[in-house]
């Protein structure tokens, strides 16, 4: 009798495991690219729309206005180099389509008056925008401010202390031009202050500066933690003689094609958590994985490799402060993050 409990136990067993492995392939089948940059097309000379085809990120308009020398451009053909944490979240951004808009001087003579040599670029979501999973990143500041805004799911603008949360990291794109190269941050305006200006420098003063020595790929990337309409980049040359321009990358992490029995079967518990948070997810006992904990900067705290095989997991998470994490699990196929809480 023993073993015939045995031998059923285990064609059930065997059944779980066929009923399973059937349900992945399906949810593999559906499955579409989980990190995602827009393709930005044209309306106008200095307007136009972002798309996306699956990204958990609406699409958008985009319009820039101001002291623009001709008009605003699409590129493709910018490098990025490896290890940033926007690259980290979005993957490689080589080639990936942004916007670039060139800016007059402000005119022979003009050092120590304020600034007049202005663009604003604009970006206003067709839905909105949500507090987590995308993020934008502006390059090549050097002599230049460039100041950041947005608008909430309120109508109202949002505050100078929560956009400085949004700053995940500033960083040099693309080191082998100029050298190392690092934008400063103006946390009182919610600006960037390029590479080369001098240390004292604020962006309040709004002064033409003379004859400093141009740079490249000075960045900072912005993850946004709040439900947005819009949010805008006014950028300001300090130049008294030289253009000078200035990139726009946006990425989305998440995508509306994620496997969802892949999201259904993965539990991550309990939740809030203290000390340690089990991961238990079907699809993790037939292939490897990786679980990445960020906090809400966008920093990478934790980082664990799962091996093929097992079906759960424990993650140490005692070293964490107070507060709210993103839980991340990537296999090669799949990408899905969630919420966690942690309570001491």
């Amino acid at each position: 009798m023993d073993l015939l409990f045995q031998i059923i136990n285990q064609i059930l067993f065997i059944m779980k495991r066929c009923i399973l492995l059937l349900a992945l392939s399906v949810g593999l089948l559906s499955f579409t690219v989980a990190q995602e940059y827009p393709t930005f097309q044209f309306s106008g000379t200095n307007d136009g729309t972002g798309t996306f085809a699956s990204a958990i990120l609406p699409n958008f308009t985009w319009v820039a206005t101001g002291a623009i020398n001709g008009s605003v451009q699409i590129r493709d053909d910018e490098d990025f180099d490896d290890g940033n944490e926007f690259e980290n979240w979005f993957g490689q951004a080589d080639f990936a389509e942004n916007i670039r808009i060139q800016v007059i001087p402000n005119g022979s003579g003009t050092a120590g008056q304020p600034v007049t040599s202005i663009a604003v670029l604009t970006i206003t979501f067709d839905q909105l925008a949500p507090a987590q999973d995308w993020g934008f990143c502006v390059i090549d500041i050097d002599v230049e401010n460039a100041l950041i805004s947005a608008i909430d799911e309120n109508d109202n603008e949002v505050s100078n202390e929560d956009i400085n949360n949004w700053l995940v990291e500033l960083f040099d794109a693309d080191l082998s031009q100029d050298g190392f190269n690092l934008p400063k941050w103006d946390a009182a305006n919610s600006a960037m202050l390029g590479a080369n200006t001098p240390a004292d420098y604020q962006v309040y003063n709004n002064l033409v500066i003379g004859g400093m020595p141009d740079s490249e790929a000075a960045s900072a990337f912005f993850m946004p933690n709040q439900r947005l309409k819009s949010f805008t980049v006014t950028y300001q040359n300090l130049q008294e003689g030289s253009k000078t321009s200035f990139h726009l990358y946006i990425g989305s992490l998440s995508s509306t094609g994620v496997s969802e029995e892949f999201e259904k079967n993965l539990v991550v518990f309990p939740n809030p958590a203290s000390t340690v948070v089990n991961l238990q997810s079907a699809a993790c006992s037939l292939q490897s994985a990786t679980i990445e904990i960020f906090n809400l900067n966008g920093k990478k705290v934790i980082e664990k490799q799962i091996p093929a095989g097992s079906e759960k997991v424990e993650v140490d998470v005692s070293s964490l402060q107070i507060g709210v994490y993103f839980f991340r699990v990537s296999t090669e196929e799949h990408s899905v993050t969630k919420k966690l809480i942690i309570q001491k």
